[in-house]
């Protein structure tokens, strides 16, 4: 019988553009790589804006998780096995409602453990030296997987404007 051949590590990344609603899936191997995977055409996480709380948070929960099982599918294609799934927003899903966020984020580190979850905004302010830097929301990651991602996360912006990088998930249309 022949051996399946060894799985590479990596975080799966999914980054969330709240204003443009829109998500990116990449994975970040354990070396810094990062691999751009997946995007949703502009507008794809719109559905939840005129919904009452409790519906937002049940379209967002469904929405990531299917984003999430995207990606997986895609890391398997390419020998990568997930120690961490790490859901970034670029600020809260709604910033009148920041609770819309910690609940959609608390969903997934509750429900989702292996691999474990962590939930994260971009901090708009930053660092003095254009570093990265995140507020938690929930979830955690160690110091090691923060650092990769930290590091990878200057190749995330840059190619976020290489449409091409990323296989596209279009919208569906509306009914």
């Amino acid at each position: 019988m022949m051996k399946k051949p060894d799985k590479q590590k990596g975080l799966l990344l999914v980054f969330i553009e709240t204003q443009r609603q829109r998500w990116f899936v990449a994975a970040i191997k354990l070396s810094g790589e990062l691999v751009p995977l997946l995007r949703s055409e502009e507008g794809n996480l719109e559905d939840y804006l005129s919904s009452e709380f409790e519906e937002q948070v049940t379209f967002l929960r469904h929405r990531l998780a299917g984003v999430l099982q995207r990606g997986c599918d895609r890391l398997w294609g390419r020998a990568i096995k997930p120690t961490q799934f790490v859901l970034v927003a670029d600020q809260d899903f709604d910033p009148q409602t920041p609770e819309l966020t910690s609940a959609v984020a608390e969903h997934f580190v509750e429900w989702m453990i292996n691999p474990p979850v962590v939930f994260l905004k971009e901090d708009a302010v930053g660092a003095a030296d254009d570093s990265v830097q995140f507020d938690r929301v929930a979830g955690e990651i160690d110091a090691q997987d923060q650092e990769i991602l930290k590091a990878a996360f200057s190749q995330l912006a840059d190619s976020i404007v290489n449409e091409s990088l990323w296989e596209l998930v279009p919208n569906k249309p509306s009914s």
